[in-house]
C-alpha cells in the first residue's frame, strides 16, 4: 500500500496514555520449520482441553501451517497478542513471558487469543488507517493505529462472549485495576483516545460494578468526562449490537469510529475498503472523507 497525503487536516486526533488489554496487529517471522508441521498437542507447553485444541486444528487447517507460539516481554498492561504474519500467512500468538509459571492464567491467554485468531482466519476483518488521513500529529496510522486495533479487539470480545465466560477466561484475565491505576498516575493529563477505550472495556468487560464506579470516578476527578460520555456511548453501540459475521464487524466498528473521531462536521464520513494487497487475511483500510451530495 503507497503512502500519500492529503490537502487538509481532516480531524484532530489525539492519543493520550495507554491502552489497556490484550491487543492484535501484524508482525513478521521467520518461515515455518517443516518440521513443525507435527498434529499439535499443546502450546506453550500448556495441554489444551480438546475444545480448544479444535481451534488449533482449525487455524492451522485455514492458515496451512502450524501456530507460532512465544513467549516475550510483552509491554506493560498487555498480557498476549495474536497475527497473521503479512509475509508467510503464518500464525502468531505471543504472551507475555512473565506468566510462564503462572500455569492457569498462561492457558487462559492462550484460549483468549486463540479465539481472536478463529474469527481472523475465518474472515473477520483487521482494520488499518488509510495512509491518506492525516492528525494534527501526523499520519493517523502512525499514531493512531493501536486505539483502532484495542476497538476491534473488544468488538471482537462481544462475539466470543459466552466462550469467554464458557472457558472461566474472566477468573485468569482480570484487568480492572490496570485501567484505575493508570488513570490515577495521569491526573492533570488530557484524555485521549485511549482513554475512552479503557472505559469502554471496563464498562462491558468488568464483572464487578464497584469496578467500573472506581474508574469512572477517577476519570471525573481527572476531568475526563468527556471520555466517559464517549465510552458509554460506545459500550452501548457494541453492547446492542448482534454480530455473527465479518460484514456485521464491519458495521459496528464504523458506528464506534466515529464517536471515537467525530468528523469534523455532517459533510465527512468514515468508509472501509478492502486491502487488495493483504493475501493471508481479510483487511480493510478506514477512510474519511466528504459525502457524496445526492441529486434531486
Amino acid at each position: 500500500m503507497k503512502h500519500g497525503i492529503i490537502s487538509v487536516t481532516l480531524i484532530v486526533f489525539t492519543m493520550l496514555g495507554p491502552a489497556i488489554g490484550l491487543a492484535q496487529g501484524v508482525i513478521s517471522s521467520s518461515a515455518p520449520n517443516p518440521a513443525e508441521r507435527a498434529q499439535t498437542r499443546g502450546l506453550l507447553g500448556s495441554k489444551l482441553r480438546p475444545e480448544i485444541l479444535a481451534i488449533v486444528k482449525e487455524s492451522e487447517a485455514k492458515t496451512r501451517q502450524t501456530i507460532n507460539a512465544q513467549l516475550i516481554e510483552m509491554p506493560e498492561f498487555q498480557l498476549g497478542a495474536s497475527f497473521i504474519d503479512e509475509e508467510s500467512g503464518r500464525a502468531i500468538i505471543t504472551v507475555d513471558a512473565g506468566l510462564e509459571m503462572d500455569r492457569k492464567k498462561l492457558e487462559a491467554v492462550l484460549t483468549h487469543e486463540l479465539l481472536h485468531l478463529r474469527l481472523t482466519v475465518n474472515g473477520y476483518p483487521a482494520f488499518i488507517w488509510s495512509p491518506k488521513v492525516r492528525t494534527a500529529k501526523g499520519l493517523a496510522i502512525d499514531v493512531e493505529q493501536s486505539n483502532i486495533n484495542d476497538l476491534r479487539s473488544i468488538i471482537e470480545h462481544r462475539v466470543f462472549l459466552s466462550e469467554m465466560i464458557k472457558f472461566d477466561l474472566y477468573r485468569y484475565i482480570d484487568l480492572a485495576g490496570d485501567t484505575l491505576k493508570a488513570a490515577k498516575s495521569r491526573r492533570g493529563d488530557e484524555a485521549g483516545q485511549s482513554d475512552v477505550i479503557n472505559f469502554v472495556r471496563a464498562i462491558l468487560e468488568y464483572t464487578d460494578p464497584k469496578d467500573i464506579a472506581a474508574v469512572k470516578q477517577a476519570y471525573i476527578a481527572n476531568g475526563w468526562q468527556s471520555s466517559v460520555t464517549d465510552g458509554t456511548m460506545i459500550a452501548s453501540i457494541i453492547e446492542r449490537s448482534v454480530i455473527a459475521s465479518p460484514k456485521d464487524i464491519e458495521t459496528v466498528f464504523l458506528k464506534c469510529v466515529t464517536k471515537l473521531y467525530p468528523p469534523p462536521s455532517s459533510a465527512f464520513a468514515f468508509s472501509v475498503t478492502l486491502d487488495k494487497t493483504n493475501r493471508h487475511f481479510r483487511q480493510m483500510v478506514l477512510n474519511i472523507g466528504r459525502v457524496a451530495k445526492k441529486r434531486n
